[in-house]
């Protein structure tokens, strides 16, 4: 009987494991599928007509039935597909009786995850369309992320400086409300200089965010929760744009109707992302019920600024320049997918946006598999892994004349390089000391944004001169080298680091 026991176990295990697999398949090829819904081949290089006839209503059903497969995928991931060892019991406990374990805390950061970039998300979308519209050239929107992401960069390491020296709550706080002034005065000036001015003035309190939400993690959890609420957040954070990409693709038409101007109106644009500034407000709300657990802070400034003595010091410098690497790739690119997909292809605000929050859904998905590549592979493979692999399907958009194929490079490419993003924030926190964590995502936050202002900078003007194609194959060499450097630097490291917990758990279940 024991044995026929075995047996049915075995068979099942085998079946959640096929089942888990099927689904996550399930998931990529309806994400990837929606690309078909933009499948008017007029949409060529130089731009074409929106999508028309029936194609709006094949459009939203793909997308909707891509959302919906992708969900069942995330159930299946949740509950059946995933079981975690605990390092320090060696026990077995699926995904979601890890989450439920999480603090108070932590459930309210992840509430704030799902709220943050709702606002965001509008932006994302419309902003440097709201740009084009009101007359400005692609160059200066280069110059305006340049600025922007700069004071980002500038202030991200005070900010952790001030996070170690008084703690993190307050930091968002901070950061939110200069954000939200600075954005909505950027709505209703029209001088290039001012927009520079107020472009830089969001910069520095966006710089908060990133900086503190990394240590923050790191104080209100467990090492065996710890891959689950990193990759939580970012998943929370993904669907959170999702749904803010989504709005902000169908506003201006909601606006137009208001206000009685056309769709491509700047007008429409713009009180499409001042319907955003509210939703970044509301966002604060589960904050400030937050009580922080107390940690070992800097008992000085004197003591943060010399940094050559920090015990970390080799490792940050190593984060520093990865992050330089990566920033520049991300303003390279990211920063002008609207654009892409409005100049090379044509797209509507609705196509555009809902490409955007489907990739955003597709990270999500993408992000909650991380914490299966760390405990297969660890993760300073997994990161080498999934970002290198992002690499060729970038180049294969700039050079695929097909939307709908583009679509479907951009879902996939989106997803594979999320992977690695809560893996990087994890591991950066687990090389340094408590009292340098801040400071650390400082530099890594500093170096992030300064190389995204470069890369930024740098894309107006390639975009402008030699097309997209330039641009993104400049970034394809600054992903693809970070990621053969953290295997460099830290393959080791976290190697000794994983033998040293492998040989606690049995001196642990010894006593």
């Amino acid at each position: 009987m024991a044995s026929v026991s075995g047996k049915a176990k075995g068979s099942g295990g085998v079946w959640r494991r096929l089942r888990f697999k099927l689904a996550v398949v399930a998931g990529a090829l309806a994400l990837s599928l929606v690309g078909v819904a933009f499948a008017d081949e007029s949409h060529t290089r130089v731009g074409a007509a929106a999508i028309s006839g029936g194609g709006p209503l094949l459009w939203g059903l793909l997308s909707l039935g891509g959302v919906l497969v992708g969900l069942v995928a995330t159930k299946t991931i949740l509950v059946r597909g995933m079981a975690s060892a605990s390092a320090e019991t060696g026990q077995h406990e699926s995904y979601l009786a890890t989450v439920r374990q999480f603090s108070l805390n932590a459930k309210l950061f992840l509430t704030y995850s799902i709220l943050a970039e709702l606002g965001s998300g509008i932006w994302s979308v419309m902003f440097n369309l709201y740009l084009l519209r009101a007359g400005y050239p692609i160059t200066f929107i280069g110059a305006f992320w340049l600025v922007n992401m700069a004071c980002h960069g500038l202030a991200a390491l005070p900010a952790g400086i001030l996070a170690d020296r008084f703690g993190r709550r307050r930091s968002f706080f901070i950061a939110t409300s200069i954000s939200v002034v600075a954005q909505g005065s950027l709505l209703f000036t029209s001088g290039e200089a001012a927009i520079l001015v107020l472009a830089g003035l969001a910069g520095l309190g966006e710089a908060f965010h990133g900086v503190t939400g990394a240590p923050f993690m790191m104080e209100n959890s467990e090492p065996r929760e710890r891959a689950h609420l990193f990759s939580l957040n970012s998943a929370f954070l993904q669907f959170s744009r999702f749904a803010g990409s989504l709005t902000g693709g169908f506003l201006p038409l909601v606006w137009a109707g208001i206000i009685g101007l056309p769709s491509l109106d700047p007008q429409a644009a713009r009180w499409a992302l001042v319907t955003g500034l509210p939703l970044t407000v509301i966002a604060l709300m589960p904050l400030a019920f937050m009580r922080e657990r107390p940690v070992e802070l800097a008992h000085s400034f004197k003591e943060l600024l010399n940094f050559p003595k920090m015990a970390s010091f080799k490792s940050v410098m190593q984060l520093t320049l990865l992050s330089v690497m990566v920033g520049t790739a991300f303003g390279l690119t990211i920063r002008f997918f609207n654009v892409f997909f409005q100049e090379a292809h044509g797209a509507s605000d609705g196509q555009i946006g809902t490409t955007l929050a489907l990739g955003s859904i597709a990270g999500a998905g993408a992000i909650l598999i991380s914490p299966i590549l760390a405990q297969r592979w660890g993760k300073v493979r997994s990161i080498l892994f999934t970002q290198a692999s992002s690499v060729p399907l970038l180049m294969l958009m700039a050079l695929v004349p097909s939307f709908s194929v583009v679509t479907s490079l951009f879902l996939i490419r989106g997803a594979m390089y999320s992977m690695a993003q809560p893996l990087r924030n994890q591991l950066s926190m687990e090389l340094v000391t408590a009292k340098e964590r801040g400071t650390t995502a400082g530099f890594s936050h500093a170096a992030f944004d300064l190389g995204g202002s470069v890369g930024a900078g740098a894309a107006g003007v390639l975009i402008a001169g030699g097309g997209f194609a330039t641009a993104f194959t400049v970034a394809a060499v600054l992903i693809l080298a970070p990621a053969m450097l953290y295997f460099t630097f830290f393959e080791k490291k976290e190697s000794a680091a994983r033998q040293t917990a492998g040989a606690a758990v049995p001196a642990m279940a010894s006593r």
